[in-house]
């Protein structure tokens, strides 16, 4: 037997050719990954230029203003995000903003910033938010544009928030949009039946925790393995590299605000699970409570559309669509994708064109009479 024989199968010359493109084809993406995650760009902050007309703590009130920075004129609308995420994913990016889309269609539109808590803020409970820095962001846009109701548009738990405003004070809001807003609680499989199976009926509402941004982010990745891991961001970048430039910043955008989750107040998030939790549920049960006052769904008798997403894990469309069981008026619309890419994904115009019609509807009603 020759020596060749004993020594390893000679390589063809088109496998070789084959391994050497598939090596090259590597090494250019990961030339290309570095780029993507490397390169300035805009990631991690609102797309549309904004002025500040009120700061209270953590919160800025933030309005947008037109492409020569002027305010707008129209009807003034207030968005109010989930405090436990970054305001940016109703504004993430040029031709891609929600509350851009809005502002362009005659709005004078506002977003609540809630900023990031801090040690101090643990204490903070739903009279806190809903009848503080809500009721003083509407106060604060009525004063400015001389409006005794203004449009209120929440998102997630800043849905939550919106809610119980409008029925504490339903004389200031003229329309009220609700966005994957979980009313039910008993729903399971999204974040309160997460929360449960966390442990957050442990969270003491006397002697509150500030809870780390990094707990409440895995509770949405108990919810999804995974997709909001660094990890499981850069992989989806890898697999997506072979896409158009803008597309490319368009996710990396998106990861910035998965990722950037925010640390929670546990007095808020214990007052909200004893509230609202499974076995509470005290929207439908009628217990629900802000401070001293008690909240009478009966009172919210302005115009409401509530949106859930079909395939929302965090707030199951079964739970966002209950509201018309304490408040039958309302309009309740359920759009194909998930918790997030109803509002911001490449789908999301069909939800921004939804509520632009709702809000004109009583706008062009008032005009009319």
């Amino acid at each position: 037997m020759s020596d060749n024989a004993s020594g390893p199968p000679p390589v063809d010359d088109r496998e070789l050719e084959a391994m050497l493109a598939l090596s090259q084809r590597n090494r250019s993406r990961l030339a290309r990954l570095h780029e993507v995650l490397t390169q300035p760009g805009h990631y991690g902050a609102g797309a549309t230029p904004t002025t500040v007309v009120y700061r209270e703590n953590k919160l800025r009130l933030l309005r947008l203003l037109d492409d020569k920075g002027r305010p707008r004129t129209g009807p003034p609308v207030l968005f109010v995000p989930a405090p436990v995420s970054r305001y940016f994913i109703v504004d993430l990016l040029p031709g891609r903003s929600f509350a851009g889309h809005v502002a362009a269609a005659g709005f004078d539109v506002y977003i609540a910033d809630f900023g990031t808590p801090t040690r101090e803020d643990r204490f903070c409970d739903l009279e806190y938010y809903v009848d503080g820095l809500v009721r003083r962001c509407v106060r604060t846009i009525s004063a400015l544009r001389d409006r005794p109701a203004i449009d209120i548009v929440g998102y997630c738990l800043g849905g939550t928030l919106s809610l119980l405003y409008a029925a504490l004070h339903p004389e200031t809001v003229a329309r009220l949009v609700l966005l994957t807003t979980a009313v039910d609680g008993d729903v399971e499989g999204g974040i309160a039946w997460v929360a449960h199976k966390m442990g957050l009926a442990g969270e003491s509402y006397d002697q509150p925790r500030l809870v780390p941004a990094v707990e409440v982010k895995s509770w949405f990745e108990m919810l999804s393995p995974g997709s909001n891991s660094m990890l499981g961001r850069v992989r989806d970048l890898w697999e997506r590299l072979d896409d158009p430039p803008e597309r490319l910043r368009d996710v990396r955008t998106m990861a910035s605000w998965v990722d950037d989750v925010v640390p929670a107040p546990g007095r808020l998030l214990a007052e909200m699970y004893q509230k609202f939790g499974p076995g509470r549920n005290g929207l439908l049960a009628g217990t629900a409570t802000v401070g001293s006052h008690k909240i009478d769904p009966g009172r919210i008798t302005m115009p409401v559309m509530s949106v859930s997403a079909d395939k929302d894990t965090i707030a199951p469309p079964e739970s966002v669509d209950a509201i018309r069981r304490i408040v039958p008026h309302a309009e309740v619309v359920r759009l194909p994708g998930g918790h997030v890419g109803i509002v911001a994904g490449r789908a999301a115009t069909g939800l921004w064109k939804k509520t632009v019609e709702f809000l004109k509807a009583g706008h062009d009603a008032r005009a009319g009479t």
